[in-house]
This record gives C-alpha cells, sequence and structure tokens, in this order.
C-alpha cells in the first residue's frame, strides 16, 4: 500500500517538545485504507510539532479538501498550498500522480487545520473503471503532477465535514458511514473533469420522471444526434417547452442545453483530433465551426493548446 499524507522510514521530523513518534502516532491514527488502495485521512486540530513529513506514492489520482485552516504540500516539485479565501468557503484541489512520486508535507506548530486528503491508487481506479473514463478525465490522468483547482459544493462541503467529524458509531458502521462520504466526495471532484456533471443543489423538486427525461436528453446530446438542432427542436423533442427545459437542465447540471452541446461537440472534436489524426478544418466541422480559426480560438481556451498540439499528442 502507498502511504499518502504520511510518514516514510525516511520522514524527518525536527525536535520538537513533541516527539517523532508521538506525531507518527497521532498521524497514522488518523490514517484508513477504506478498500485496497482507497485511502483517506481526516484531519481536525492544531499540528503538534514542526515538520516536514516525506514518503514515495504510487500513481493515481490525490484529492484534498481544506474546510478550515491551511495545508501546504509537495507531489514532487509541484507544491500545493491551500486555504479557503473567506470564511464559509472551502478549497479543494485534485493532483494526477502518473508515476511514483515524492510527496512532502509541512507543517508548523500549533497551527489549526480541518482537513479531508484522499488517496486513489492506479489499481483502484481500474477496478471501478479506468477505462471508462471521459476524455477529459483520461486526459488528466497521463499528464505527471497535472494540478485540477475547484469549488466544491455546499453538498460536497458537507460531506468532508462528515468525514472529518463522523458520528460515534460501531466499526463496522462508521466504516461504511466513511466510505459512502468519501465516494460521493470522490464522485464530484472527478465530475468537474467530465461531462458527467455533479448534480447540482436545487433539483430536488423536480420529480422522477423528469429527472428521467433530463439523462436520456444528456444522452442524446452527448450522440452528436441534436447537433444540428435548433432550441426549440430539442425541446421538443424532450416533450416540454424551451424554458421549462432550459431551467431544469441548468438545476441539474449546472450548465444551459445550448453551453453543453457546445461542449459535447468540443469533446468529440478532441477526441477526433488526438485519437483519428484528422484535419484541424475537419474537427471544426465537428465541433460545428465553419471557420477553422474560430474553431481554433475556441479549442485553445477550453483546452489550453491548439488544435494542432492535439493532433501531435497521437
Amino acid at each position: 500500500m502507498s502511504t499518502y499524507s504520511g510518514f516514510g522510514p525516511n520522514d524527518r521530523v525536527p525536535a520538537s517538545p513533541v516527539s517523532a513518534d508521538q506525531a507518527l502516532r497521532s498521524h497514522l491514527a488518523r490514517l484508513r485504507e477504506l478498500r485496497p488502495g482507497l485511502q483517506m485521512h481526516g484531519e481536525d486540530g492544531h499540528e503538534p510539532c514542526d515538520l516536514v513529513a516525506q514518503a514515495e506514492i504510487g500513481a493515481g489520482l490525490r484529492l484534498v479538501v481544506v474546510l478550515e485552516g491551511a495545508v501546504d504540500v509537495s507531489y514532487g516539485g509541484t507544491r500545493v498550498q491551500l486555504s479557503p479565501g473567506r470564511k464559509g468557503t472551502v478549497s479543494a484541489a485534485l493532483v494526477a500522480v502518473a508515476k511514483s512520486e515524492r510527496f512532502t508535507r509541512r507543517a508548523r506548530r500549533g497551527v489549526y487545520s480541518r482537513r479531508v486528503s484522499l488517496g486513489l491508487d492506479r489499481d483502484w481506479l481500474a477496478q471501478t473503471g479506468e477505462d471508462a473514463a471521459t476524455p477529459e478525465l483520461a486526459h488528466f490522468m497521463r499528464h505527471h503532477l497535472a494540478l485540477h483547482h475547484w469549488q466544491p459544493t455546499p453538498r460536497a462541503a458537507a460531506m468532508a465535514e462528515q468525514i472529518v467529524r463522523p458520528p460515534p458509531l460501531t466499526p463496522l458502521l462508521q466504516h461504511i458511514y466513511l466510505e459512502s462520504r468519501v465516494l460521493e466526495l470522490v464522485g464530484e471532484a472527478l465530475g468537474t473533469l467530465c461531462l458527467c456533471a455533479p448534480v447540482h443543489p436545487g433539483t430536488s423538486a423536480l420529480r422522477p420522471r423528469e429527472h428521467q427525461r433530463l439523462r436520456e436528453l444528456h444522452a442524446f446530446l452527448a450522440s452528436g444526434q441534436a447537433d444540428a438542432l435548433t432550441l426549440a427542436q430539442i425541446a421538443r423533442h424532450a416533450g416540454v417547452n424551451a424554458n421549462t427545459l432550459q431551467r431544469q437542465f441548468r438545476a441539474v447540471y449546472g450548465t444551459t442545453v445550448v453551453e453543453h452541446l457546445r461542449e459535447c461537440r468540443l469533446q468529440r472534436a478532441r477526441q477526433a483530433l488526438e485519437r483519428d489524426g484528422i484535419t484541424v478544418g475537419q474537427a471544426a466541422l465537428v465541433a460545428g465551426y465553419v471557420s477553422a480559426a474560430n474553431f481554433a480560438t475556441a479549442y485553445r481556451r477550453r483546452f489550453g493548446l491548439s488544435p494542432n498540439q492535439a493532433r501531435t499528442r497521437i
């Protein structure tokens, strides 16, 4: 098992009124492996001493959510410093670790923090369907030490709070309780990288049939069958008027139908560029652009590289 946010044989804990052994035992008491390859560390308290803890971690994803206080860690040469910007906000980051890397955690004695750190090893991701990952998630995971900041929803912040401060339960029930919250937190974090965005607050007023209709429409838009349709035609296909469709779609997916359709087409163009090596002009048509220049501008704005650079990845 790779250690996450943890101590290894070569860890360095400077001299302090709190001994290295005490710091080590205190940390390990909060480190849990929920399943092989899925590690969780919840922290709620003041650091007992100044320390620089280092360990080797394996390939996978690392997720950090800071509810209060600050975190200062490094993955190889990539330093991640997180602290909520203002009271009531939550700060979070997702890091792709494509190969074994050195992890470093720094702390100052007496500094308070409340946070959750998760380690998702590659083996665990593979067991849960890594091969079925969306192109966006697969692309992120291929880039060693890629960093993705995201703003957790109130629901995700509540899950993190419950992980840090679980209720008093029997060991079995507490394990199930923690694992369920961890999986929901992971789902939202990965959803920020994917087309399958997490459900947003305010959707409880929708009836089950309306949720089902929106799921079917979501799949319809992703399939490419709606590329040539107007919003009014899409709404007729869904069996509702355009205003109702836009309101319900935004409530569930956090975006409009037109914005989501544009995103779907850009994602398909990207996949065709990277996988099939089609020309930039052909990719522009896939994305719905008549002008290759306009497509290149939109592509760079969305993905941070030009269509030609994407083609060189094949």
